[in-house]
């Protein structure tokens, strides 16, 4: 590795020189002044600030110097600081890194936040180049209210990911207090922001609802009413039906590999969960597969179907039903998870630790006795 050059200097300032005439601060920038000021391939600020002719007053140089410092530290300061520039940091850092996969892609999503419009010191500008420092709370909740009123506009509902964007926002804040020197910041201005109220999902879908979807979908792809059945049965969420394996396969049962915290664990056999497995696996093309260990459900190689491939059909699926007027039935794989924990003789199906998320995830009506 080679050293950044001293420049001689007759003024006792390290990378101050006289350079046609004049006198020049020239100086190595840093890692993070590199991230927002022009340098050469040396790794110097280009070009060098003038501070004066040669011949001026040394107090005037060191003037001039003193004042071209503090310029570059405000410069620096101002694009470093920005929210924009927060949420690439973080989403560089090892916190991020470590998420799992679906997580780091929906902030990809999320971070859209940023491109919100917004005036700045009267000129048009977007969200992602405010300064954290001048971020409060009652402007997040005009950007989050414009939001929401759009995504309502376009007949989504909004609340939740409205939610999750000014979460993300308050999360990378969080991150940057911890790990970025001078944001100008020592406590998240977002810190406990008052969210909108979420509705929880109360629906239950029939066993009526759940066959005819179930017919329609065996049109748009052999291997849904597959995912769909073990999806069921096993209450599991979507992407861990599609991260079941041969090898999870036993004579207990099937093992299931459980996400957000809840606890992984066996699904016995029922002559039904047999029927699933079997139909799963005469989709197999085995002369094709080229994984040691293939995925229950497949695609010809054995490789797992992403869950963006299933969004997509799931889309198509939607649109076939709403084209036959049987849009109002039609449900998604957490509805689905929702009715297999629901029609289960145990909450515990779905491997939840507390209470509060098996009976929000249990869909039956309680019925009670009157008093005598």
């Amino acid at each position: 590795m080679t050293r950044p050059r001293r420049l001689k200097t007759a003024y006792n300032i390290r990378y101050v020189h006289e350079a046609n005439g004049r006198i020049v601060y020239r100086p190595h920038l840093t890692p993070a002044e590199k991230e927002v000021l022009p340098y050469d391939k040396g790794g110097f600020l280009r070009p060098p600030i003038a501070l004066g002719r040669a011949g001026d007053p040394p107090d005037d140089i060191y003037a001039a110097y003193l004042k071209a410092r503090e310029s570059m530290r405000l410069q620096s300061a101002h694009a470093r600081n920005t929210l924009g520039w927060i949420v690439e940091r973080y989403m560089e850092s090892r916190e991020f890194i470590t998420l799992s996969p679906k997580s780091q892609k929906n902030a990809d999503i999320l971070k859209r936040i940023l491109q919100h419009p917004l005036k700045i010191n009267g000129e048009d500008s977007t969200l992602a180049a405010l300064q954290v420092r001048t971020l409060d709370q009652p402007l997040l909740h005009q950007i989050a209210a414009k939001r929401l009123d759009d995504y309502q506009s376009r007949e989504r509902k909004g609340v939740v990911m409205v939610n999750r964007e000014t979460t993300f926002l308050s999360t990378a804040i969080t991150w940057a207090i911890n790990f970025i020197p001078d944001l100008g910041i020592k406590a998240n201005p977002l810190s406990r922001f008052k969210k909108y109220k979420e509705t929880p999902v109360s629906r239950y879908v029939t066993d009526a609802e759940y066959q005819t979807q179930l017919e329609i979908a065996a049109t748009i792809r052999p291997w849904l009413p597959a995912l769909f059945e073990l999806t069921y049965l096993l209450a599991t969420r979507g992407c861990e039906t599609l991260d079941i394996r041969l090898s999870d396969i036993t004579e207990e049962g099937i093992k299931t590999r459980r996400t957000k915290g809840s606890r992984s664990n066996i699904i016995t056999w029922s002559e039904r969960l047999r029927e699933a497995v079997r139909a799963a696996k005469a989709l197999h093309q085995t002369d094709k597969q080229t994984v040691r260990d293939p995925y229950l459900i497949c695609k010809r190689n054995g490789e797992a179907i992403t869950t963006e491939g299933v969004n997509t059909y799931m889309q198509t699926l939607k649109q076939k039903m709403e084209a036959t007027e049987l849009g109002e039935i039609y449900w998604n794989l957490h509805l689905i998870k929702a009715k297999g924990i629901s029609d289960s003789d145990s909450k515990h199906i779905a491997g939840h630790k507390t209470e509060a998320m098996r009976n929000r995830y249990d869909r039956n009506i309680p019925s009670h006795t009157p008093s005598k």
